[in-house]
Parts: structure tokens; sequence; C-alpha cells
């Protein structure tokens, strides 16, 4: 399972995304059409198959709920997190809590992150890659270099 490629997709008057049918399609049967949909570091929402939530599940909880650094980490992450399960159309329905956080209002940029799903508002995507601490091109073939591209 892998996720790869962009899509522009709109909100439907109901708040749901559709997802799009190269995504959905590489699901494994394990996942049951279920997705949980949370909260991104970028401002953006992480959308992850059920099977890829439950190791970061995992991750979480190897973290010590003595920490208060781990304890407020952890509770920042699954507060926000949803099941979602996808219709016969391919659709989510997506938390009016998340939309805010994200900005998102009608338009969605659907980016596949390998393991799960960025959705992001367009104008904050944008933003977010003129930042100065942005993936420079040095960066980038420091990075490539890495993993061999």
């Amino acid at each position: 399972m892998s996720f790869t490629g962009e899509y522009y997709n709109l909100l439907d008057q109901k708040n749901r995304l559709s997802i799009p049918a190269k995504f959905r399609n590489s699901l494994h049967p394990n996942n049951n059409k279920t997705f949980i949909l949370s909260r991104g570091f970028d401002k953006c929402l992480f959308l992850y198959p059920l099977e890829e939530w439950k190791i970061v599940e995992e991750q979480l909880s190897s973290l010590s709920s003595i920490n208060n650094k781990n304890r407020n980490f952890i509770r920042n992450i699954v507060r926000y997190a949803n099941y979602v399960t996808f219709d016969s159309q391919g659709r989510i329905a997506i938390p009016d809590i998340l939309l805010n956080y994200a900005n998102i209002d009608k338009e969605v940029i659907v980016i596949g992150m390998l393991k799960k799903i960025e959705l992001w508002n367009k104008n904050t995507l944008n933003k977010f890659e003129k930042q100065k601490d942005f993936l420079s091109n040095e960066d980038f073939e420091d990075l490539a270099d890495k993993i061999n591209f």
C-alpha cells in the first residue's frame, strides 16, 4: 500500500470529501474502508489507513505518560483523531473542528504521502511552501543522497 500523487477536490454541502479512487483501491481489505482523520503538523489534516494508525498508536503507547511533554503530545494527537469510513461513493465526512484547523472551506488538495494522505487548503499549502525553512535545493540534494535517489 502506497499513496502517491496530488489531486484537487471539493467538499460537498455536508462537508464530505471524495477520496481519490486510486487511494481507495490501494487500501488493504483489512482496513475495512476505514481511515483515521486527525490534525497534521503543518496546518493540514492527516488521513491514515486503519492499519497504519495502529502502528502510530503503538508508537504513541511506547511514550511514558508520566512525562508531561509525552502526555501533552499524545493528547494533542489522539484527541482530534476520528474514525471515518468512506461510503459507496468514496466520501468521508470531515468534522468542522478539523476543517477549521486546516482552514479548509471548499477546495481541498489531496496529497499521497506514502503511508498516509494529507489534506490541504490550497492557500495554506502555497504559503507553507514559500517559507524560508521549506526544503531548499541543497536540502533536497542531501536527502536524495541519503536514499540513493
